[in-house]
């Protein structure tokens, strides 16, 4: 599906396994036996990857201060995410699908008497905005499905339940520390939900959240509420808040939310569009896999500095008091390949 929209360079010449042997090094992981490794010089720098006529919200990334760049291209480093593990609190994944490669895995389900696989397509686009080969962000990351929602519906418990298995999980695979949690859901306030979302952040989880679309304060919103979370707002095209967006204090960052592509549920079928502070915020979670990756950052306050620096400050129209932040990947070197 990516193949039309995708110019490789670099590392997208090397066979699977040689990357995956990259992805290692790059990671501080144990290589395999000297007959099977890459010997990787010093001088040797992660190549780019330049992607052409993309979508104008993965453009929009890459992009400077201004619109008025109206390149179709976002440059990334070839191995954007590839040490970072995003746990996607939705309504499942469908992990087979080719989008992924193979990086989509099973982790946790919470609806009972309901299949770990992805029913209704949600959290299948938020993982291909997240980390998928033609519309992701992070394309090399991995993702793990905790499934939390069915048809929509959902109940709070189900997310502090879900955060917590998530704690285990990335104590156990040893990444604390290069996770990410993305919850494109929410409700009305709740203080258990807002406490695991600060008990993930103290484990060193970097913990992206949705503000809601209600076009009303997420104040009173949660996780969007939680302190430690990076609270996520939508845009149009145009940078200015989506009408239906929640705003206020507690959102940290803006990103695209309108019309957004993502695949569907259906490996054959075109793609499907998504909008709202859900999409808005697998753009962020991705961006804070690329960084987890590109710079080696390690823990939330890290990673969520990082975000916060490099967005574009003031950009943003009709904010209602949120911080006026628009997520951009700038600060990156491939930023300068524009």
């Amino acid at each position: 599906m990516g193949s039309s929209m995708t110019e490789k360079r670099g590392i997208s010449a090397l066979s699977q396994k040689c990357k995956q042997v990259l992805r290692m090094v790059l990671c501080s992981r144990q290589l395999p036996p000297t007959s099977e490794a890459i010997t990787r010089r010093p001088e040797v720098t992660p190549e780019s990857e330049s992607q052409l006529n993309v979508p104008s919200n993965l453009a929009r990334v890459s992009q400077g201060h201004s619109r008025a760049d109206s390149s179709r291209q976002y440059h990334h480093d070839a191995n954007a995410g590839s040490c970072a593990y995003v746990y996607i609190l939705d309504s499942g994944i469908n992990v087979s699908h080719t989008e992924f490669s193979g990086r989509a895995l099973y982790g946790a389900n919470f609806i009972s008497g309901k299949p770990d696989c992805d029913e209704t397509g949600h959290g299948t686009r938020m993982a291909s905005i997240i980390g998928g080969e033609t519309y992701g962000v992070a394309k090399d990351c991995t993702m793990i499905s905790v499934k939390t929602t069915n048809n929509g519906k959902g109940k709070m418990s189900y997310i502090t339940e879900a955060i917590q298995w998530v704690i285990r999980d990335a104590a156990s695979r040893g990444v604390s520390d290069r996770s990410v949690i993305n919850i494109s859901t929410g409700g009305p306030y709740n203080a258990s939900v807002n406490h695991a979302v600060e008990e993930a952040t103290n484990a060193g989880i970097t913990v992206v959240v949705s503000a809601g679309n209600d076009a009303k304060s997420a104040c009173g919103q949660s996780p969007a509420s939680a302190i430690t979370a990076i609270t996520v707002a939508a845009t149009g095209p145009d940078d200015c808040r989506r009408p239906s967006s929640n705003y206020g204090p507690n959102v940290d960052i803006f990103a695209r939310g309108v019309c957004v592509p993502a695949v569907s549920t259906s490996v054959d079928n075109g793609p499907e569009y998504s909008g709202g502070t859900s999409a808005a915020a697998a753009h962020v979670s991705g961006l804070a896999a690329y960084f987890v990756s590109s710079k080696n950052l390690r823990g939330f306050q890290a990673v969520r500095r990082q975000i916060l620096n490099a967005a574009w400050q003031g950009v943003v129209k009709d904010t209602r008091g949120s911080g006026n932040r628009l997520a951009s990947k700038r600060a990156f070197r491939d930023f300068f390949l524009l």
